[in-house]
């Protein structure tokens, strides 16, 4: 067993864990926030799911960029948000309501439309189309976020008054495995990181987050503070579900991996600074 596979196994913990305490702590209100307001709802799914995903495969068909890395692009546009985003959502002034149902509504919509839009984006780049069907997209999908999202919200009545010490445990045993995660990834990934960077990479990612965050602002509705949390989550994907659906999907991409973590990184350092840019009268 390497330490790059058992590294990737500690992501794919890490959402679980971190999926199943948002189930046990979200309000029911919260959970069908999109659905009662669905304006909203639609915004968010266009920014995310059909401006984000767009703007990746322009990019990644009209660059000369490596296969590899137009596989983490698509893969990156397809992916559900980080669990820990939420917590970042509210410091920006988004409403809980707005923060829980737009992470929950982004599970849901991306487990349905990732197996469709993937295999789409792949014949319509020619990257490893030969590999990819719609199962192989949505198994990573259904194992690590549908069905802890499930269990979250069938043992909720269950754990009754422990649920809530419970759901605290998952989180932290979910973050500090995502911390490790990445951390160990990362550095395990520098070489082809390094490898990656070249030929426009970093350009094109930098790109694909300003696209995200200029998409998720514009759509976020009338609330600056939910309009912010868009920008950031259409531009923040979780790299540990990206990462799962690259090498599930496009087993071929040896790089993906390294330029996915590239991105996470790229996202972090662009997003913030960004979006205070944007307030500035």
């Amino acid at each position: 067993m390497s330490l790059l596979f058992v590294l990737k196994l500690a992501l794919a913990f890490s959402i679980m864990l971190m999926v199943f305490a948002l189930a046990l702590r979200a309000r029911f209100a919260d959970l069908g926030y999109m659905v009662v307001h669905w304006r909203e709802g639609l915004g968010a799914l266009a920014a995310m799911y059909l401006v984000v995903p767009a703007v990746a495969i322009v990019l990644a068909g009209w660059l000369d960029i490596s296969p590899d890395v137009k596989v983490a692009l698509v893969a990156i546009a397809f992916s559900p948000l980080p669990p820990i985003l939420p917590a970042k959502q509210l410091k920006m002034g988004a409403s809980a309501g707005y923060a829980t149902g737009l992470l929950v509504m982004a599970t849901f919509a991306s487990i349905l439309i990732a197996p469709w839009g993937m295999p789409v984006a792949a014949a319509l780049l020619k990257a490893h189309a030969h590999s990819l069907t719609p199962m192989s997209v949505a198994a990573p999908l259904v194992v690590t976020v549908l069905i802890p999202l499930v269990l979250g919200l069938i043992a909720r009545p269950l754990l009754g008054p422990h649920v809530d010490k419970v759901g605290s445990k998952a989180s932290r045993a979910g973050t500090i495995l995502l911390l490790l995660g990445v951390v160990g990834l990362s550095a395990g990934l520098i070489p082809a990181i390094s490898h990656v960077v070249g030929q426009g990479t970093l350009v094109v990612l930098a790109l694909a987050v300003v696209a995200g965050v200029l998409a998720g602002y514009m759509l976020g509705g009338k609330e600056v503070g939910n309009r912010k949390a868009l920008a950031l989550a259409a531009a923040s994907r979780h790299p540990g579900a990206a990462i799962a659906i690259a090498t599930h999907s496009f087993p071929h991409a040896a790089q993906a991996p390294a330029a996915i973590a590239l991105a996470a990184i790229v996202s972090g350092l662009v997003c913030v600074p960004l979006l205070k840019l944007m307030e500035r009268p």
